[in-house]
């Protein structure tokens, strides 16, 4: 084995490389580390964006509910205070009447407000259909009986006739039975109005004299086709979606173009639809996932952040419980796809992807350009070196930019210098010796 061989028994490396591959290892790490950073910092910014769009698209929702659950109760209170204080006379439905149509007009969230007697009459007023007409109703002799409603013209006079009901009883109405048994304001359930073409909550409220004598129940009605719109008008990412529903599941309002109820057919009558059974996927998903996290919908007390994913897509999801009066137990969602912000996202990490592989190529090349302008003048000097071995003196070293290969250069050539001039003065004192001894034989 030579010695080269035995002291080097992996080979030699070139320094060329020496040079290059660890600059380009530490490149490399650098811009994986960057990369990841990125796209970490990215991850971070989308969970940033969709909880703080979804906690303002929930406050809106929340606001407005609150104000749209707010203002029945105030109309019936104030009702009911002009009640007790004897200035709306609660034996005159034309009276009534007039005094409803009136804050009908003012009140825009507002479908009707009416009176129902302890005799079973009734007296009100509201508005209906998509041009919102007005109209006003009562009992014949402000007692249980034939019940009639009219449309009524700009001045809140009654027009025509628009329907009658041949035995109507006030008393009988969830509303009335409602703030009867309860004594104070409350809400009705969510109920279909007959038609199927609206849900509607009643907010009602007993009304009694200075002696605790009931004289009536006073009530507002409020189509929940409203919610509707107003979610409509929500911007929530590019394809979130926003939806109200109560404890046991059933859509309340939703910011899509799906009605909450079925129409009603010849053979079925107008149902209310489960979120479960929603047509749209985010929906439908979401309230299933909300009950295979919590078991039912009851257990949710508070805001929830949660996610979950369809087809291996993320969603992120927020939840809050909102109530008003302790009848009111609704929980407000608002769910958004992570691809709703993932393509800035995207867009960055293709521009920090690029950057990262323009840096490397110029690196590249600086490193390549580099090494060869340190490793050529080395060259040289191997070869001047191998030149110098076989007696070539006539070969100088150039000289480098290089401080150090200069410096290596000058004292190379220094040194050739001084061998050559060594080994011509040993030439010459050989051939001197030579001739002495040849002289000495002859």
């Amino acid at each position: 084995m030579s010695r080269r061989t035995a002291d080097h028994p992996g080979g030699k490396i070139p320094l060329r490389l020496v040079l290059t591959v660890p600059f380009m290892i530490q490149l490399v790490v650098v811009a994986v580390l960057i990369a990841s950073l990125s796209f970490r910092n990215g991850q971070q910014a989308v969970n940033a964006a969709a909880h703080q769009l979804q906690y303002e698209i929930t406050a809106r929702i929340e606001q407005h509910l609150r104000t749209f659950l707010d203002t029945p109760h105030q109309i019936t209170g104030l009702n009911a205070s002009l009640m007790r204080q004897g200035v709306l006379d609660v034996k005159d439905a034309e009276a009534l009447q007039h005094h409803f149509w009136e804050q009908i007009q003012i009140a825009k969230s507002i479908t009707s407000i009416y009176f129902g007697n302890p005799r079973g009459g009734l007296a009100g007023s509201g508005r209906e259909g998509a041009d919102g007409t007005f109209y006003i109703l009562g009992t014949d002799q402000f007692k249980a009986g034939p019940f009639t409603k009219y449309a009524t013209d700009a001045q809140g006079n009654q027009t025509d006739l628009l329907t009658t009901v041949p035995d109507f009883d006030a008393r009988r109405r969830p509303w009335y039975i409602n703030a009867v048994e309860k004594g104070d304001a409350t809400w009705t359930d969510v109920y279909l109005l007959s038609t199927g073409q609206d849900m509607a909550i009643a907010a009602s409220r007993p009304v009694y004299d200075a002696h605790h004598t009931l004289l009536g129940v006073v009530s507002v009605d409020i189509f929940l086709s409203h919610l509707d719109a107003f979610m409509h008008t929500l911007d929530i990412g590019k394809t979130g979606q926003s939806f109200i529903i109560e404890r046991s599941g059933l859509l309340v309002a939703s910011s899509t173009d799906e009605r909450p109820v079925s129409l009603a057919t010849a053979d079925n009558a107008p149902t209310r639809l489960a979120a479960t059974d929603s047509r749209i996927p985010l929906i439908r998903h979401a309230a299933q996932f909300l009950l295979d996290h919590f078991g039912s919908y009851q257990p949710i007390s508070d805001t929830q952040h949660l996610e979950f994913d369809i087809q291996g897509q993320r969603q992120f999801l927020h939840i809050l419980p909102i109530q008003n009066n302790s009848a009111i137990d609704w929980l407000i969602a608002v769910v958004i796809p992570e691809a709703d912000f993932l393509a800035p996202i995207a867009a960055n990490t293709q521009t920090t992807t690029l950057l990262i592989i323009a840096a490397l190529l110029i690196a590249v090349i600086i490193g390549v350009i580099t090494a060869y302008r340190i490793t050529r003048p080395i060259a040289q000097l191997n070869a001047s070196a191998q030149a110098l071995a076989q007696g070539a003196w006539e070969q100088p070293i150039p000289m480098s930019r290089i401080q150090e290969i200069d410096d290596l250069s000058h004292s190379f050539n220094q040194m050739s210098g001084q061998l050559q001039h060594t080994l011509e003065t040993l030439t010459a004192e050989i051939n001197a010796h030579k001739e002495t001894e040849k002289a000495l034989r002859e």
